[in-house]
């Protein structure tokens, strides 16, 4: 052998255990994630009298390409007193563009990105309004609006978090946890709502102060992976985060690329295939539907776009 070739098989050797030091604990911890699933009907009692009155998305940066587009929306949750509770925060502006950059290094079929504006900006003067932060899961895309959104808010709301979403984070999320830990939102409490379904206890999260609104512990795509059920009077809205990247994969039981849930970011794969199916089943309900975070139509489907005064 070689000196070159030996240098080249060591080097390799090197980067896969590189690698595996980094993707093994991440990808044994992801499957150690399966809560219980609450059934639909567990879902319909969380509707309230003092429950939201309307749910609208914010777009914040989108990427086009010749097979798909990528849309990064935060969704404001608004009750009758004027309170309203955003779930995800987006990006600065320069982290959308660095983004974007990194995506089309994945997807060279992407054009530039448009950035629309942070949170704050596209909620201008009813900022003051925000009492309440909640998160689909912890990725930097989902995130690091929040650095903003605290200098244009500056403390009083709070931040609410799954026990799973709060205390597991991997190489893909700490950067994210870190984040919201050192934010300006201080932590409020949910209490946890157990109800049986079959032969496990499924357990929806709640808080006191927003009425109809409800967290699920999903796993799958992250440790923390969260689904955000907002019930209105006649509807009740999954957001699903990026459990699929877009609605047409999951009503078609489309998996991600392999390369992207090995390697890029350690998906639990038997898990999202366990929450496709689930979610499926519950947007062919005639009361439910899933919005997922990606997907420009579907918000366009179900929600009205936010327009700050």
């Amino acid at each position: 052998m070689t000196l070159l070739l030996r240098i080249a098989v060591g080097f390799i050797v090197v980067l896969g255990l590189v690698l595996g030091a980094i993707l093994v604990p991440a990808h044994i911890q992801v499957r150690g994630v399966e809560p219980a699933l609450p059934s639909y009907k567990q879902l319909e009692l969380l509707r309230s009298e003092d429950g939201p009155t309307s749910v609208r998305y914010l777009l914040t940066s989108a990427q086009t390409g010749e097979e798909r587009s990528l849309a990064h929306l935060s969704f404001l949750v608004e009750w009758a007193n004027g309170n309203t509770f955003l779930i995800d925060t987006g990006m600065s502006k320069q982290q959308a563009l660095d983004f974007a950059d990194l995506i089309k290094t994945m997807d060279s079929s992407l054009q530039d990105v448009q950035v629309f504006g942070t949170v704050s900006s596209l909620m201008g003067s009813e900022l003051s309004e925000l009492q309440g932060v909640g998160f689909t899961h912890l990725h930097i895309d989902h995130t690091e609006g929040i650095k903003d959104l605290c200098e244009a808010r500056g403390g009083g709301a709070e931040v609410l978090q799954t026990v799973s979403q709060r205390d597991l984070h991997n190489f893909n999320t700490s950067e994210g946890a870190d984040l919201v830990a050192g934010s300006c939102l201080r932590h409020g409490e949910m209490r946890a709502i157990s109800s049986s379904n079959g032969s496990n206890d499924a357990t929806v999260f709640e808080s006191p102060n927003f009425p109809g609104l409800a967290a699920v512990e999903l796993g799958g795509h992250t440790p923390g992976s969260t689904l955000w059920v907002v019930s209105l009077a006649e509807r009740t809205l999954l957001f699903s985060g990026d459990i699929t990247n877009d609605k047409h994969s999951l009503d078609h039981d489309i998996a991600k690329e392999a390369l992207y849930s090995w390697m890029i970011v350690p998906e639990n794969i038997g898990r999202t295939a366990q929450l496709r199916k689930w979610l499926r089943e519950l947007d062919q309900r005639e009361n439910f539907s899933v919005i997922v975070s990606h997907d420009l139509k579907n918000a366009q489907q179900h929600l009205k776009e936010y327009s700050s005064n």
